[in-house]
């Protein structure tokens, strides 16, 4: 892919970061994972991050800007056990993110990352329609302040600030695209939260 783009264009400026697999490939607990599961995982994110960035930024020069699609929430959680090859290998690719950050600083190049809360047309739509719901009600029913799921406008909307000349001196960051949901306390009913 890399060679493709230095064949046409010589140059890349930007490079996003948003691939995985199906559900169905990593959607395991911990006890149950298999190998394959989990290799689907990293290798769709931390590894595949990591060797794209080493060809993206060889053909960036300053101003160049690398974003990642993280979902921050399944990194530092446990709750939700299929997602443990997902949440791992996204924690390790937002590691990833800020190791790439201060390696590419001198060279003017930004790397971050951009956590979505749940978003349609997303890794969302490909789970067990029970299990899309049961996520859908309660991001609808008041644990997203906005009271909706994300839109891949949403997302894009946050990719066009990163990728702008006025973010050029933000690196290393995880942004949250949540509509307010990482704000809220996971201990308390939403009923009691919005006062």
């Amino acid at each position: 892919m890399f060679g493709e783009v230095r064949t046409q264009f010589g140059t890349l400026e930007i490079f996003i970061a948003n691939a995985r697999p199906e559900a169905a490939e990593f959607f395991q607990s911990p006890m149950d994972i298999t190998l394959k599961q989990w290799d689907s995982a990293f290798d769709s994110q931390a590894k595949a991050f990591l060797i794209a960035v080493r060809e993206a930024s060889a053909l960036m020069s300053a101003g160049g800007r690398i974003v990642a699609i993280t979902y921050a929430q399944g990194s530092r959680t446990g709750g939700l056990q299929p997602w443990v090859g997902m949440g791992s290998a996204k924690a390790a690719l937002e590691s990833l993110v800020r190791y790439f950050a201060v390696t590419l600083a001198k060279r003017h190049i930004t790397v971050n990352a951009i956590s979505p809360g749940w978003t349609e047309n997303s890794v969302l739509n490909s789970m067990p329609q029970q299990v899309q719901d049961l996520i859908r009600n309660w991001h609808l029913g008041g644990w997203t302040p906005m009271g909706r799921l994300g839109t891949p406008e949403d997302v894009g909307n946050v990719v066009a600030l990163f990728c702008s000349e006025q973010a050029g001196w933000i690196t290393g960051q995880v942004i949250y695209a949540d509509g307010g949901a990482s704000l809220m306390t996971p201990e308390v009913p939403p009923e009691l939260q919005f006062g």
